[in-house]
């Protein structure tokens, strides 16, 4: 008998997105890629981090994955997204460190990234966020037309992250969907 591969509805579209709410994710780790190019680029502008994010403790969604984008030039999203994971952004050692114009990154590093051979897809991210759990606020979205008129399938998105770093006084977005 021929081989064959069968797949139920679910395999083929994915699950149905979760409800909205609050919901515990744990972070697994980083998928970086290269952003698309946009016309004119030879080679890309920005990197999508693409962090893998898994809920967990719930009893009807446990190992569900929420997807997130975290675009190396959105770093006004980063803040919330280390503070969520009870973490403080990290101080660039450079000439501005100490100054007002004191730059910032996430904690840890992406290893491969100083590397102008390796594509951001070979690099590995080292550091304390891997495993680190995350209160976030996930809202659904219909199914319908983008902006671009591309029609999409229903899917979630995270509308806000809470901070989990004691006596924070940074302002934290509280509607990140665009």
């Amino acid at each position: 008998m021929a081989f064959q591969m069968n797949f139920s509805k679910e395999e083929l579209t994915g699950a149905p997105p979760i409800p909205a709410g609050k919901y515990t994710l744990q972070l697994k780790g980083f998928k970086p890629k290269a952003s698309a190019l946009k016309p004119g680029e030879t080679e890309s502008g920005s990197v999508n981090l693409n962090p893998e994010l898994v809920v967990v403790n719930h009893p009807d969604y446990d190992g569900r994955r929420v997807f997130w984008g975290m675009n190396s030039k959105a770093a006004f999203l980063w803040t919330d997204f280390v503070h969520a994971c009870g973490l403080a952004m990290e101080v660039v050692q450079n000439e501005f460190a100490g100054t007002a114009k004191e730059q910032y990154t996430i904690p840890g590093v992406f290893e491969g990234s100083d590397d102008p051979t390796k594509k951001p897809e070979d690099w590995k991210y080292l550091g304390p966020l891997t495993n680190k759990t995350l209160d976030v606020e996930v809202a659904e979205i219909p199914a319908g037309p983008d902006k671009g008129g591309v029609y999409r399938q229903a899917k979630n998105d995270i509308r806000q992250f809470f901070c989990a770093v004691q006596n924070c006084t940074d302002k934290h977005s509280t509607n990140m969907i665009r």
